[in-house]
């Protein structure tokens, strides 16, 4: 896998079990017959004092989703060595990712006590970050500057370490669009980096896979969300449907890689300055009145601006533009801003405008086809589009790496020895 330029996430909570009998329900037999020996680190991490404590001081012990067991204790340093080393082992075969799945402080009861001193009461809902943290550390050492990850659970500080995921939705069209004002809300506080599970992670109704409208729609609401990624519990591969639901995934698929470029510049704008990449329109035009009111359109990076489907059977949607001049990134159409339009939106198409004096970097469809692979940034191609005209006459944006293209009185400029190829719409 590795060879062919994929690279391995694992799954990891912060709890050790009392024993490592699989605790998912329904049983999985091949898990269980891997999983019949007792935890011998459980043993290990409570003699040595490495769990969150309950009133009596003894390991606090709790069931949870996935055993009977107990939290790590992540304000000892000690402790957090501790959970390091056994992530170390996994790390070095070669995978480079961590999936820090929990972590939720909530459940914790106000009277457990941590290292620190502090009680739950007082530290729960610091948790997340600290476990974020650990992980981050672990991968670090492992993989120094290379490791990737993503959490469900945050807090004050959780934004330094990783992807934020939106946890578990079921699959209908209501979480949908409550995912969409929980993404805004998310930005708007500081995560940036941001991700989903496609399709939602726990079904239709819980028990069938997500339908295809949905998918298609989830979809398109992912490939502008700077983190990719599908998951559930259900077999919801695209090529488990039809070929039109194949088809379309893949050309959503290839957009999302060929707008890295773009999305990395987003990115390297948020940790420099703090504006994430998703942002509501309090933030692309802090003195539009509606600013605070929209919450199922918004502006990814500086350039574009998305307004996801989110309802059954729609073939179109009303859309609120920002103020100022917009094209449509489908059809090339102008528009001016500052009120509400009605877009056309069959299946496969989100709602996207471009504002106009824009440069829009993406990599070739045929560089991303086979997927990105390994290849240094600097060597990969580029495509600089140019949205209508500048009101200055010139514009220019700066990539992640540092790459500045121009565009100035009718020509191109790149300040590194790059391949790029100009187009003007």
């Amino acid at each position: 896998m590795r060879a062919d330029g994929v690279r391995t996430v694992v799954w990891v909570t912060p709890w050790v079990n009392l024993e490592s009998a699989d605790g998912q329900q329904p049983p999985d037999p091949e898990s269980e017959r891997l999983h019949r020996e007792p935890a011998e680190n459980y043993a290990e991490g409570a003699e040595a004092g490495h769990y969150i404590r309950g009133a009596d001081g003894e390991p606090y012990v709790a069931r949870w989703w996935m055993g009977t067991g107990s939290p790590v204790d992540f304000t000892s340093e000690a402790a957090d060595a501790w959970w390091r080393e056994l992530a170390r082992p996994v790390l070095e075969l070669g995978v480079e990712g961590i999936k820090a799945d929990d972590g939720e402080g909530y459940y914790l009861p106000d009277d457990v006590c941590f290292a620190d001193g502090r009680t739950g009461a007082q530290a729960a809902w610091a948790y997340p970050a600290m476990y974020r943290r650990s992980m981050q550390r672990a991968l670090d050492e492992a993989h120094p500057g290379r490791g990737v990850l993503f959490a469900r659970s945050a807090w004050t500080g959780a934004t330094h370490h990783g992807i934020t995921w939106g946890g578990d939705q079921v699959s209908d069209f209501w979480s949908l669009r409550a995912l969409v004002t929980a993404s805004l809300t998310a930005a708007a506080s500081g995560f940036s980096n941001w991700s989903h599970d496609v399709g939602g992670y726990l079904g239709e109704r819980l028990v069938e896979r997500c339908p295809k409208e949905l998918l298609i729609r989830w979809l398109e609401f992912g490939c502008f969300t700077p983190l990719l990624h599908s998951h559930g519990r259900f077999e919801q591969e695209a090529w488990t449907y039809d070929r039109e639901t194949l088809d379309l995934y893949r050309e959503l698929v290839v957009l999302h890689e060929r707008l890295v470029p773009y999305t990395r510049a987003a990115a390297a704008t948020a940790a420099r300055t703090g504006l994430p990449i998703m942002r509501p329109l309090c933030l692309t035009d802090p003195g539009d009145p509606r600013g605070w009111s929209i919450p199922d359109a918004y502006g990814y990076g500086p350039a574009l601006w998305v307004a996801p489907v989110l309802e059954p059977g729609a073939r179109e949607r009303v859309v609120p533009l920002p103020r100022g001049e917009w094209i449509d990134f489908w059809t090339g159409e102008r528009t001016r801003g500052g009120d509400e339009v009605v877009a056309a939106a069959p299946l496969g198409r989100v709602p996207v405008w471009v504002r106009s004096g824009s440069i829009v970097v993406t990599y070739p469809a045929g560089h991303v086809a086979d997927g990105l692979g390994d290849t240094d940034e600097r060597e990969r191609p580029l495509e600089a589009t140019l949205w209508g005209e500048p009101r200055l006459g010139r514009t220019a944006v700066r990539l992640a790496d540092g790459t500045a293209i121009r565009w100035r009185s009718g020509a191109w400029e790149v300040s590194s020895q790059r391949e790029v190829a100009f187009a003007h719409r």
